[in-house]
């Protein structure tokens, strides 16, 4: 047994680094646009599980355009990309990777500004002679996937068909082919140095700023804590390093959100310190890019694509569909004893309203402030416990007393947590979530050790579906996007889009 303990983590160690590879609906893209992406993981030839978010960064010669962080399950995702409106014209990379990747994998893209007509400083080069474009279309499938396809009616009807003898996971496009291309140059590799594995979700690393920064090591009482208004299950407590780093371990945040960022506990000892998150982005500097050439022979290509961009924007709540997510299940709504406030008597103040409805809650004096307390099942029928977590909006109040004097008119739920709840290192005996009825915890007034960012979460997995609209084919949309398509061996799928070019191109890639 002994030497087999000592063997596993040789054994573990031996595992082949992450690589991701990253498939996009399309390689040429407009400004204001954005890159729908599909990812896989990958250790050796294997798909690997061990990492549980990606991330993606367009680079230029002059830097990073964008990013992205995309979530994964068993080793696959799905998420997309913005592409900002004064991007300037040229040729860019995509670098995708996780925290245990050794290398980013790359992948060339160009995009065209049809808004500002803005640039990369020698990145472009205009050509007098005109450049032929030769779209293709057509059809083009992996081996071992087949492909048939059928018009009628106005529509195109793409059957494909698995004849590898296991399953195939797939990405599926289509959109129209007008023959802008991206760049062929050899993609640069980028080293990077694995860091600790994000098995279960992003691990948000944070520095501690300010006078008091190097007093917080050393006090197990200080609790760091960040959070997302809107939602109770996006509250995560971090741990206070001795170099006066801060490690938070999530499940994921999904979208762009607020995040409070609060060292609980710095009143009481006095301490003037925040944290701020650190971007968790290599950045790669110093990459050699080609040239891109433009003619004039791409304007009519490019006027038709600035105006697919500009119906898109419009139309994208109707187009696209969430796919599913991973869930974070830290508070259990069959758990919680909601109270909907509409529903009984409304009072001026939260106190009376806690006194009044919510029987398991109890406000206290303690040492001449007033702090909520919470009877759980397992402590006896008088004792209250004292140290219950108090979130608005899903967000941690310290400061009890600042809760009880917001406007108790704006609050339209109060959902209660009665058990033991471990927030990573910290255990509170219970949880009292007051929701407003805006969820975005609006005229609370922090405290000055409280800061508040804007933070990148991982972007929602969607799916494209055909409109059946037209025109939208004869625009140059991407028509069709189904980042994960699984089909079994000898099983078949059908997709059907607008027949509206000649040119449309259907792409399948197996991840």
């Amino acid at each position: 047994m002994a030497a087999l303990t000592l063997l596993m983590p040789f054994l573990l160690g031996a595992q082949p680094a992450e690589t991701v590879r990253l498939v996009t609906d399309r390689d040429v893209f407009i400004a204001g646009d954005m890159i729908l992406c599909s990812a896989a993981c990958y250790s050796g030839n294997n798909i690997s599980d061990r990492s549980a978010i990606a991330y993606v960064e367009l680079v230029s010669s002059e830097g990073i355009a964008s990013t992205a962080k995309i979530a994964l399950v068993s080793g696959r995702g799905a998420g997309y990309m913005d592409i900002p409106a004064e991007t300037p014209t040229g040729n860019y990379r995509l670098f995708a990777y996780t925290a245990l990747s050794e290398a980013a994998w790359t992948k060339n893209i160009t995009i065209f500004n049809t808004f500002y007509g803005n640039r990369l400083p020698g990145g472009v080069i205009a050509v007098q002679e005109d450049i032929p474009l030769r779209p293709v279309g057509g059809s083009m499938v992996p081996d071992g996937i087949s492909c048939s396809r059928m018009e009628e009616g106005g529509s195109t009807t793409f059957t494909l068909s698995n004849t590898l003898g296991k399953e195939a996971i797939l990405s599926v496009s289509a959109y129209v082919d007008d023959g802008l291309t991206a760049s062929k140059a050899k993609a640069e590799t980028v080293p990077l140095t694995p860091r600790e594995a994000e098995n279960d979700g992003e691990t948000i690393f944070a520095k501690v700023y300010g006078p008091d920064a190097g007093k917080v090591t050393g006090r197990p009482w200080l609790t760091a804590v960040i959070s997302s208004p809107g939602s109770a299950a996006d509250t995560y407590t971090g741990k206070i390093r001795s170099e006066g780093d801060i490690v938070f371990k999530t499940n994921n945040i999904y979208g762009n959100r607020d995040l409070v960022c609060e060292i609980l506990g710095l009143d009481e000892e006095r301490l003037n310190c925040h944290f701020n998150p650190v971007s968790p982005f290599i950045q790669p500097q110093g990459l050699s890019f080609a040239p891109l050439l433009l003619s004039a022979s791409y304007r009519d290509a490019l006027q038709s694509r600035h105006q697919a961009v500009c119906k898109g924007a419009a139309r994208l709540d109707t187009l696209f569909s969430f796919l599913p997510k991973r869930d974070n299940l830290l508070l259990s709504s069959d758990d919680c004893e909601s109270i909907h406030l509409d529903d009984y008597e409304r009072f001026n103040t939260i106190e009376d309203i806690i006194l009044e409805l919510v029987p398991k809650v109890a406000v206290r004096k303690v040492k001449g402030k007033k702090t909520i307390k919470m009877m759980i099942s397992n402590l006896s029928a008088t004792e209250r416990s004292d140290n219950v977590l108090v979130l608005l909006d899903g967000v941690p109040v310290s400061d009890h007393e600042r809760l009880l004097e917001y406007d108790a008119m704006a609050l339209s739920d109060i959902q209660v947590y009665p058990y033991y709840y471990a927030l990573g290192k910290t255990v509170f005996t219970g949880v009292v979530n007051f929701v407003t009825a805006r969820h975005d915890m609006s005229a609370l007034k922090f405290a000055d050790n409280v800061r508040i960012m804007d933070f990148q979460g991982c972007s929602y997995p969607v799916a494209l579906r055909p409109s059946g609209d037209s025109e939208a084919a004869a625009s140059g949309n991407t028509l069709l996007w189904e980042p994960i398509v699984k089909l079994s061996p000898g099983g078949s799928i059908s997709f059907t889009i607008p027949s509206g070019n000649a040119h449309t191109a259907f792409r399948v890639t197996e991840l």
